[in-house]
């Protein structure tokens, strides 16, 4: 294990992702151990399992889709994190979310500078080739209808389509989200933390060092479930992918896909281990050509004068690969669609994934964070189905009316 000298008593480490390099695993811990944290001289601010809401208020940046039910959360949002963080006057911080990574060059010195002079940016990678299958799993968990292949050939192309999941170039260019935060807090002010499969525990000891906890402290129990955002297999990314592609046709908000298909039929499939297919698994020419943007973001990185704690070269490990004339699922187990099936139910009463009694100030608070534009729309679409179904009713029974009653009969 590395000896890594601790951050300055007081220091505020923002971690700013990317996405799929355990940031999850890493939040999951903090919240579950806060007042531990908080007795070994580190604040873990809020009260949420991380501070999303408020580096999206900070950004302007929306949650969801834009075809309908996406909301950006207020600047308020942030102002009481950093409210909290100011009024705690002698520990440590560990906050942030890694929405953060997409960050352009003003945003992320004006993060900067809204944290301050003890601002530390944490920037945690993984193989390019890794995250590539676990990056497009997350795009289909929030509704998008592009096959793996289809979606490699976008974002590996050169140069790629970035009208296909746009946010993923920006918070996946792993060497410019590096130069970057190096540009808006100096080198001196950020670390990287390369993860490594085979030493799973270097991300987290890494971080307990930075913040002089004690070792284990960030160690999570459940690393599969669905609080830490475990991978989907092969079969469950078909099955969501074919829901997706089955309801794109339709008004469908995003509030409404969140709870029902979000907390409801992927939560309960992921509180379980994988019950069947097996792990997603690159074209070998999209393996090969994450390979060498690795090489490229790990010279980047080298180049920028960032700390880094690992091994850059793990950036251009090729993953394992399939060749194109692997076909993808074309089934999915009757059990498991039951299963989703069962967790959509549940959600859509209000009763979580499995079927728990509704916490009715959970609900309260849900129907509340529905925006206005929602609810009327909402309301207006009943009333005007409503009034189509009144009238026809009046002209089927104004109809029957004037009929003699040998048309009527025929009409039986």
């Amino acid at each position: 294990m590395e000896n890594i000298e601790p951050l300055p008593d007081r220091c505020r480490l923002f971690h700013v992702g990317i996405p799929k390099s355990g940031t999850t695993s890493l939040q999951v811990a903090a919240a579950a151990n806060r007042s531990d944290l908080l007795r070994q001289g580190v604040l873990y601010p809020g009260t949420q399992i991380n501070q999303r809401s408020a580096v999206l208020g900070f950004m302007g940046r929306s949650w969801g889709w834009g075809k309908g039910g996406a909301t950006t959360p207020p600047r308020e949002r942030w102002d009481a994190l950093m409210a909290e963080i100011e009024a705690d006057e002698s520990r440590r911080v560990f906050f942030g979310h890694e929405f953060a990574s997409e960050a352009n060059k003003a945003t992320a010195q004006g993060f900067v500078e809204a944290i301050g002079d003890r601002c530390h940016v944490l920037i945690t990678l993984r193989s390019f080739g890794a995250i590539l299958p676990s990056a497009w799993q997350q795009f289909v968990k929030a509704g998008t209808t592009t096959g793996l292949d289809d979606w490699l050939h976008a974002v590996l192309a050169q140069p790629p389509d970035r009208s296909v999941t746009r946010r993923f170039h920006r918070r996946n260019d792993q060497g410019g989200v590096v130069r970057r935060w190096v540009k808006a807090a100096g080198p001196e002010r950020v670390t990287v933390i390369v993860t490594d499969a085979r030493r799973p525990e270097l991300l987290t000891n890494s971080v307990e060092q930075l913040l002089a906890l004690e070792p284990g402290t960030l160690a999570a129990d459940d690393h599969n479930g669905y609080a830490a955002n475990r991978g989907l297999t092969t079969a469950e990314s078909e099955l969501f992918l074919a829901l997706n592609r089955a309801i794109e046709p339709y008004d469908v908000d995003w509030d409404d896909y969140e709870r029902i298909v979000r907390f409801g039929a992927q939560r309960r499939l992921m509180e379980e281990p994988p019950s069947a297919g097996d792990r997603l698994i690159l074209p070998d020419w999209a393996a090969a050509r994450a390979a060498e943007r690795g090489a490229e973001f790990a010279e980047q990185i080298t180049r920028s004068g960032a700390r880094v704690i690992g091994d850059l070269s793990l950036l251009a490990d090729e993953p394992p690969s399939r060749s194109d004339a692997d076909q993808p699922v074309a089934e999915v187990p009757v059990d498991m669609a039951a299963e989703a099936l069962a967790g959509m139910l549940s959600a859509g009463t209000w009763r979580g994934p499995d079927f728990e009694e509704p916490d009715e100030a959970e609900v309260a608070t849900r129907v509340a964070q529905v925006p206005t534009r929602r609810l009327v729309r909402v309301t207006v679409r009943q009333v005007f189905t409503r009034l189509v179904a009144s009238i026809k009713r009046g002209f089927a029974r104004g109809r029957a009316a004037v009929l003699p009653a040998s048309g009527r009969d025929r009409g039986r």
